[in-house]
Parts: C-alpha cells; sequence; structure tokens
C-alpha cells in the first residue's frame, strides 16, 4: 500500500493520466468504459478503466510540483510506465486564445522539487514517443495546438517581476523579433517531465489554455497576469486535451 495515494498493487495500469484536479479525474472517468474510483486520499484521486480496450489509471495530483512527485513515485511503484499530464496553462505568446492546446517538448526548471533530485543543470524533456503521439493525436483530430518549451514555477501569485523577466527578451531591440519558443507556463510539468526519465519511464504533457498573458505584452502591463479564463471554449480545451492524450495512448499501444 502506497502511504499517499492509497493504492497497492494491482491497482494501477501501465498508462496513467496526471491531471492537477480531482474533479478532472471524474470528468476524464466519464470517457472510459467500466470506469471505478479506486482510492482517495488527501488531494489523489484515482479511477481505473478502459478507453478502447486499453487500461488506463487516472491520478490528481493535486497542485504544483512537490505533490506530483509523489503521485509519480507511488504509481511507478505500482508499475506505471507512461504518464501523460492533462492539465492547463497561461499561454506566453501572441495568438494563442483560451481554450487552444499546447504540447511542450521541454520545460524550465524553475521550481525547487526537481533540484532535490538532480542539478538544474540537467534539462527536463517530454518522452520523444509520447511527444509524437501526443502532437499526432491533436493533429488527426484537426485541433488548434502549439509546442515549444513550458515554463514551470512554484509561487501562482509570484512577485510580477519574476514572471515579467521571461519577457525581457522582447525588450531588446536585436532580440525582439526573434521566434522565442517560450509557450506556456503552470507548475508541475517540469516534475511531471524529468521524475518518469530519472526512472526510465515516459511521459508526457498536454495543455489547455486557460490564461493568455503574451509576455510581449505583459512587459507593458503586469496586470493583464493571474486572470484566469473559465468560460466556454477554455472549458472545451480541457476536454480536447483529454480526447488528445487518450487517442494519444491509443496511438503507442499501437507500436
Amino acid at each position: 500500500m502506497q502511504p499517499h495515494i492509497k493504492c497497492k498493487e494491482g491497482d494501477i495500469a501501465k498508462y496513467v493520466l496526471i491531471p492537477g484536479d480531482p474533479a478532472r479525474v471524474k470528468l476524464i472517468a466519464g470517457f472510459l468504459t467500466d470506469a471505478k474510483e479506486v482510492a482517495n486520499n488527501r488531494e489523489f484521486l484515482t479511477f481505473r478503466g478502459k478507453y478502447k480496450g486499453i487500461d488506463i489509471s487516472v491520478t490528481s495530483t493535486g497542485i504544483g510540483c512537490p505533490s506530483t512527485a509523489i503521485a509519480i513515485e507511488e504509481l511507478a511503484n505500482l508499475g506505471a510506465e507512461i504518464f501523460i499530464r492533462i492539465g492547463t496553462c497561461g499561454a506566453l505568446q501572441k495568438g494563442i486564445e483560451s481554450g487552444d492546446i499546447i504540447i511542450p517538448f521541454a520545460a524550465v526548471r524553475a521550481e525547487g522539487t526537481s533540484k532535490e533530485y538532480i542539478p538544474v543543470e540537467f534539462p527536463a524533456v517530454a518522452d520523444p514517443e509520447v511527444f509524437s503521439a501526443l502532437t499526432w493525436s491533436a493533429k488527426s483530430q484537426n485541433l488548434k495546438f502549439f509546442t515549444g518549451v513550458n515554463r514551470t514555477h512554484d509561487a501562482f501569485y509570484e512577485h510580477i517581476r519574476n514572471f515579467v523577466r521571461w519577457g525581457d527578451i522582447y525588450l531588446d531591440e536585436r532580440m525582439k523579433n526573434w521566434k522565442y519558443p517560450l509557450v506556456s507556463s503552470e507548475m508541475e510539468c517540469a516534475i511531471a517531465f524529468l521524475l518518469p526519465m530519472l526512472r526510465g519511464l515516459k511521459s508526457g504533457c498536454v495543455l489547455a489554455v486557460n490564461t493568455p498573458e503574451a509576455l510581449e505584452d505583459v512587459v507593458k502591463d503586469p496586470n493583464m497576469v493571474y486572470k484566469l479564463d473559465e468560460s466556454i471554449p477554455a472549458k472545451s480545451g480541457i476536454e480536447n486535451a483529454i480526447k488528445v492524450a487518450l487517442e494519444s495512448i491509443v496511438l503507442l499501444n499501437n507500436k
């Protein structure tokens, strides 16, 4: 019995979806057949069911890297091999709107948890096969999606200067027109990439935008950040992210 997720051997499938919000676990369970609750403790709610005949577990991680690391560690102890985070994020580039999908291939480790495992110079990147499956899944569903580098940090209500500095590149005449690859900001992707990789496992992330906060605009008006969008397009984006993750598992399972 794992001490935090309260699951035991035989409870967890090879494929695990890891949203942050426990309520999103129930939303994902609605896409599965024979979905049943396995355990519920603290922020860790676990369901298990099937999607197109494939056995899938879903476990919420709570907010931030510390609890996400606990969930991944204990799920891995029970046989999980492929993790896909389904989350929300802020969009850091113009042209990315609420409800759009972001599939990052790497994350800036601007948080503290991953530093407890390995020095910050070690990169946090998605498994290539999982990233490829996620992008192909989004393409096959004709969804608007973006790829790039995500920024993972610890404090949602951080000091605004800490956020704005990531957009300083736009203030430089030489650099302001570069194709800057930083596309999103959230609080879990770095450890969701790094920890499975350190354990010889695989992971990827698919994010739904619920906070458009283009850095080139934020450096001019810092007050535009921290405004979560709960509109219908934003909620539809979460459902689309779920569909992308589920269909990517079908692709991975058929390889």
